[in-house]
């Protein structure tokens, strides 16, 4: 596979990996605005997610930081973690929530990560994040370590069992619960990129 390829491909996991696992802040915020978002060389989900973000970012680009950076750990919280969501529903990023039959956190698919994890000597950043192996940041950050050993039938498997199996549904849930086209925006763009890694790798 093209190096350049591979290091975009890696590159879009740590990504998405950091966004879900926090909050944006002014440091992500700075550097989002300098990011050049590919809408010309992409289509379906993936086009539309970077327009929505990238519309997201232009309009705000001027505004008052700290009341943007709030808007989004509003919707952050709002959408993940169903914070002032009187059902308690949300778009709760662990596979275990979508894959088990109850939708509960911490069953089969996280200790199958936790398994696999081990296997390649690769410790989550817990300390930093204090969330189940299953979290979707953590999982994008285990694809991303995959490219860089350059496992493709590594990468194949986890894509398709751990990736592909739920992180559509998922995004439709964000969908459902964001209130900023920036979230929005994420969810079309980690579900056209999956589906494009779909497509590359024969999942």
């Amino acid at each position: 596979m093209d190096k350049q390829l591979v290091n975009a491909r890696a590159n879009m996991y740590r990504f998405l990996s950091r966004l879900y696992l926090l909050e944006v802040d002014e440091t992500l915020w700075n550097a989002l605005q300098k990011m050049a978002f590919p809408t010309e060389n992409a289509n379906g989900d993936l086009k539309a997610g970077y327009e929505l973000m990238a519309a997201y970012l232009a309009a705000n680009a001027n505004g008052d930081m700290t009341a943007v950076l709030d808007d989004l750990a509003v919707d952050y919280a709002r959408i993940f973690l169903s914070a002032g969501v009187a059902q308690g529903k949300a778009a709760f990023p662990y596979e275990s929530v979508y894959t088990s039959r109850k939708h509960l956190v911490m069953q089969d698919s996280r200790m199958d990560v936790v398994a696999l994890y081990a296997a390649r000597g690769v410790t989550p950043s817990k300390d930093n994040y204090h969330v189940p192996e299953d979290h979707l940041g953590y999982l994008c950050e285990y694809m991303a370590l995959l490219i860089d050993d350059g496992a493709e039938a590594e990468q194949k498997a986890f894509l398709k069992s751990h990736l592909l199996n739920w992180v559509s549904a998922f995004t439709v849930d964000m969908g459902k619960y964001a209130a900023t086209d920036f979230y929005r925006g994420l969810a079309k763009l980690s579900r056209g990129f999956l589906q494009m890694e779909q497509g590359l790798l024969g999942a």
